[in-house]
């Protein structure tokens, strides 16, 4: 009620102050310009009030208000939270198999098969726990220092942040 007498009040003195104006200015150029300044002033004021009405934290339709409606039901947004998580999980492992699979290849080694084994923390977000390479035959330098696998291992390891015995590659 008081932001109503306070528009009220402010349309008061704005036509007040239009209409002393007005008076005091000779007829003729400069009178139409004060007229268009205070009708401007004016619709300011009125579109301030119906913002400031609009924006209120307190704007609440009594039509929509069910706090005291026993019938309405509110979900539970956990199941919903669970599916998506998992979904969004899937999405990552599926993600980050396809990269290393992308990165092997690059190294020569033919990739049947990416797992990628994931924890999920405190904050909800999966943390990478080890990558299994499955190639499709045995490399030759398998097992050698230099070799392509254990280089690619290596790059892979470098590339997600993981300690090299994290990175497994396994051959048939």
């Amino acid at each position: 009620m008081e932001r109503v007498t306070l528009l009220v009040r402010n349309l008061i003195v704005i036509a007040m102050l239009a209409t002393i104006l007005d008076l005091l200015l000779p007829p003729g150029e400069m009178r139409r310009w004060v007229r268009m300044v205070v009708g401007l002033l004016i619709t300011v004021a009125l579109v301030q009030a119906l913002t400031d009405f609009v924006h209120r934290r307190d704007f609440a339709l009594p039509a929509v208000s069910v706090a005291g409606n026993p019938g309405v039901v509110s979900p539970d947004y956990r199941e919903f939270q669970e599916r998506y998580a998992a979904r969004a999980l899937t999405a990552y492992q599926e993600g980050v198999a396809r990269q290393v699979k992308a990165l092997a290849g690059l190294a020569g080694l033919d990739v049947t098969r990416v797992e990628v084994v994931c924890e999920t923390g405190e904050p909800d977000y999966p943390r990478l726990r080890e990558i299994r390479l499955h190639l499709r035959q045995a490399v030759p330098a398998l097992s050698q220092e230099g070799g392509p696998a254990v280089r690619a291992a290596g790059t892979i390891a470098d590339f997600y942040n993981l300690p090299r015995q994290k990175v497994v590659v396994t051959v048939p």
